[in-house]
């Protein structure tokens, strides 16, 4: 199997052609900063890796997802409890 690298090739320090380049400015979909704050715990070791595997089994094993999963775990405590 071979593969086409033909697209890849442009002549050096030439930009992409304007109508294969996305126009990030327009397409602008962030959402409003919000100021962030730490929020630090002191949890017996085997929670930690617990919380950490179970986040990473529901948002993937990457940078935030321990954030995610307590931020979803916060959203459904208020549905419960306010």
């Amino acid at each position: 199997m071979t593969t086409n690298i033909t697209k890849l090739k442009r002549s050096k320090g030439a930009p992409p052609p304007a109508d294969v380049t996305p126009d990030v400015i327009a397409d602008d979909t962030r959402t409003e900063k919000v100021e962030l704050k730490p929020l630090q715990v002191r949890i017996p070791k085997a929670v930690f890796e617990e919380f950490s595997e179970q986040a990473g089994r529901e948002f993937g094993f990457s940078h935030g997802s321990k954030k995610q999963l307590f931020l979803r775990m916060w959203q459904a405590y208020k549905a419960q409890n306010m």
